[in-house]
């Protein structure tokens, strides 16, 4: 059994929640043999309904009690068996149980309450084992046992979704003797659709009953009523033979989605039948109470939701990264992840001007690029509704969708005389994580964007493309990396370093559940060439592995400003089946449960007290410190009117066609300070007076706005701007020192040496 493997339930999570309070830097003792043994001792022999309180029990000992309760599937005494295996699936932890399931389900010999109960614990388990397991059981000894009928016909439709093969074991249940085989029986097939008379009748008996299977009864006859009133509806008016088929497809998906909601409900009542109808921890069930009570909307208030949103507080109490991820956010933080989702394929935004939708950028392997769609366009309307005025959110929803599937945007652009309609088939989009080109001097550059699926692959396909080309120096950029997958980072330093003194990363907790690891480099595959890591306080997790491994390693000169400091390890714990379905979807915990350390053994981790007060200031500190370019307040604005005035936008009109050549060269490689001079600057920039924009401010923006404007003509992204970014500037300086090489012989970085200058005598630039 492997430690990733053990899964907490929902039931777990509110167990966590309401039990005493431990603080955050308490340690929590492990349970010990003696209380997994102390609840055996005090359950054993009991009734079935005391079997299952000795299973809650034991999940409350939490996942540290896995190892002795998976002992327990081997007791010799069956209800202990039974205890221990409804307590593991509780725990998310299945490895063995369903052997012990199929084992005591297939015993005639053993006690058909303890057989049921066996059975209704195998649903958990869709596979052929348990199938044929159910098959045979139901072909001998359930033809003659109707509690053990009415469990197997039900387990058996959660296992096959064969409704004919449940109706058949279970409808002559209906006419015998025994009232909970009848009870049960209807209950079954009421809620696989399966309504008859005799059904009715039966759950009419009970829905007044003060019980959870009259509780059953009367959501089920609720449901039913629902769909007759659809069908009557559906048969008022006579319509053509088209209307007919039409109307009838209608109302088929209309029974088909309310029985699905029903069903949940059905399933979401059930489960709050069997874990009681409180939390068992008198401050919860005030609230829960009072707001029953006197919430302004009682009709808006789920249960369901609630406990969704207590165990969200729960988990994001611990600590900044640990986090309870309902549907919707597992399936967001796996696409961000994964850098993978459908869709159009455009980095967008709403702009300010017209309050609708506009492309910051297409993704240049996109539909929206292929279809002819490039930066600045406005989309107007999306399947035929506005998007002037509606949340970005919202807008978003619609461009995304099935792959395959088409949407119809109305795009208007500056200079058409009106919108124009695009048709574009989404797709699964593939966001690139690497971007690289070769810089003068033969010194290469890789930015990595976050440390994802495809992140090491992509690195090293740019690494051996640019060593084909000569490469002499690599510049790795790791700023505003976030960080991903620890095995991409391990992966990447494992590239460079040959060492194996030390692990390349540790990981250590306090709770002894996960074992401390070390991972140790192999052979590195790449020459020993010089290398600078540029990094921020936005260099974050796997990032900060990477660049402190490789700096203890003393492969590489870090370059830029601290680190983030997050040194803490979160494991993916999906969720149990049981959850997810009541959930309608996979649900994850991401939890904090280990700490990094870098080869040298130093900790990066900022460590803060229970009320968020840095203890331990984490981070890396880079070999040298290079601050960004801030540009003041004002300059900013006036940047901002000379971009309202659509100046730049004028000038591209008047010159960009007939200087082409000119305009490409400025925009890979500067204007050498102003030496260069863009057709017609002097005569428009006198036109932005009134703007407050300096000479320097308004070259700045002109090529900011013409490097998006080529990105999209030749249909890629620019890998980086040595121009304008002075970090990187720095990192070219130390590397081609490094390399002894003189930095006046690369024409392209003369002025280089010049902005050096003046900064270290401290001139304003």
């Amino acid at each position: 059994m492997s430690a990733a493997s053990r899964v907490p339930s929902l039931a777990i999570l509110m167990v966590l929640l309401i039990g005493s309070w431990i603080p955050t830097n308490a340690a929590v003792p492990p349970p010990t043999d003696d209380a997994i043994d102390k609840i055996v001792d005090r359950y054993i022999g009991g009734p079935l309904a005391e079997v299952w309180q000795g299973a809650v029990r034991l999940e409350r000992l939490g996942d540290d009690s896995i190892g002795g309760v998976q002992q327990l599937l081997t007791h010799e005494n069956r209800s202990v068996r039974l205890m221990a295996s409804k307590a593991l699936l509780s725990l998310g932890e299945a490895e063995g149980v369903r052997d012990v399931l199929i084992a005591i389900g297939e015993n005639g010999d053993a006690p058909s309450v303890e057989r049921s109960a066996a059975i209704s614990l195998m649903s958990d388990f869709r596979d052929k084992p348990t199938e044929r397991s159910l098959r045979a059981i139901a072909e001998s000894e359930a033809k003659g046992d109707s509690l053990l009928r009415v469990a197997v016909g039900k387990c058996l439709y959660q296992v096959t979704r064969d409704r004919k093969l449940a109706r058949e074991l279970l409808h002559p249940l209906l006419k015998v003797d025994d009232a909970d085989a009848r009870t049960g029986a209807a209950i079954a097939l009421a809620q696989l659709g399966l309504f008859d008379g005799d059904v009715k009748n039966l759950l009419r008996s009970i829905e007044l009953e003060p019980s959870a299977q009259g509780s059953l009864a009367k959501v089920l006859l609720e449901r039913d009523r629902l769909l007759r009133s659809l069908e009557r509806q559906s048969d008022a008016e006579p319509a053509p033979e088209s209307e007919k088929i039409a109307e009838a497809e209608k109302n088929i998906l209309q029974l088909e989605t309310l029985l699905l909601r029903k069903d949940q409900e059905i399933e979401r009542l059930t489960a709050r039948k069997s874990r009681g109808s409180t939390t068992n921890h008198p401050l919860l069930d005030e609230i829960m109470r009072r707001i029953r009570h006197f919430y302004v909307e009682p009709d808006l208030v789920d249960d369901e939701k609630l406990l969704i949103e207590a165990a969200k507080g729960m988990v994001g109490s611990l600590d900044p990264f640990s986090s309870f991820m309902d549907v919707t956010d597992t399936k967001e933080f796996y696409e961000g992840i994964t850098g993978e989702y459908a869709g159009i394929g455009a980095q967008v935004q709403m702009d300010p001007n017209t309050e609708t939708l506009k492309i910051i950028r297409p993704i240049y392997k996109g539909p929206a690029y292929r279809s002819g769609m490039i930066s600045e366009d406005l989309v107007i309307e999306i399947d035929g509704l506005s998007t002037k005025g509606k949340p970005l959110d919202e807008i978003v929803k619609g461009l995304k969708g099935k792959p395959g599937t088409s949407v119809a945007l109305k795009v208007f652009r500056r200079g058409w005389r009106e919108a124009r309609d695009f048709e574009i088939t989404r797709e699964t989009i593939q966001l690139d994580s690497v971007l690289y080109q070769m810089l003068p001097g033969k010194l290469g550059y890789v930015g990595l964007a976050q440390f994802g699926d495809t992140a090491v692959k992509e690195v090293i396909a740019a690494l051996d493309d640019l060593e084909s080309q000569g490469m002499r120096g690599l510049i790795f950029d790791l700023r505003s990396n976030p960080g991903g997958y620890l095995q991409s980072a391990v992966s990447l330093v494992d590239e460079f370093v040959d060492d194996t003194s030390m692990p390349i990363v540790s990981q250590k907790s306090g709770s002894g559940v996960f074992e401390d690891s070390e991972k140790f480099a192999t052979k590195g595959m790449r020459d020993d060439y010089p290398m600078m890591v540029l990094v921020n306080s936005s260099s974050a997790s796997a990032s900060e592995i990477v660049s402190g491994a490789l700096q203890d390693f003393k492969r590489a000169k870090l370059i830029g400003v601290k680190t983030y400091g997050k040194g803490s390890v979160q494991r993916l714990l999906p969720m149990a089946d049981s959850v997810n379905r009541l959930l309608g979807g996979e649900s994850t915990l991401r939890l904090t449960v280990q700490h990094y350390y870098l080869p040298s053994g130093r900790s990066i981790h900022t460590q803060r007290d229970p009320q968020g007060k840095i203890l331990v200031e984490g981070g890396i500190d880079p070999d040298i410190i290079k601050e960004p370019t801030e540009f003041p307040l004002w300059r900013i604005e006036a940047l901002g009117r000379l971009s309202d005035n659509k100046a730049f936008e004028k000038w591209i009109d008047e010159n960009y066609q007939e200087n082409k050549d000119l305009v490409t060269r400025i925009v890979e490689s500067g204007d050498d300070n102003g030496k260069i001079i863009y057709p017609g600057f002097d005569s428009w920039f006198e036109q932005q007076s009134d703007t407050g924009v300096t000479e320097d401010d308004a070259r700045y923006g002109l090529r900011s706005k013409l490097r998006r404007m080529i990105e999209d003509e030749r249909g890629s992204q620019f890998a980086c701007d040595y121009v304008e970014d002075v970090q990187l500037q720095g990192a070219i300086l130390e590397l081609l020192g490094s390399l002894g090489t003189e930095v006046s012989t690369i024409p392209q970085y003369v002025d280089l040496v010049t902005e050096t200058t003046k900064e270290a005598k401290g001139e304003s630039l």
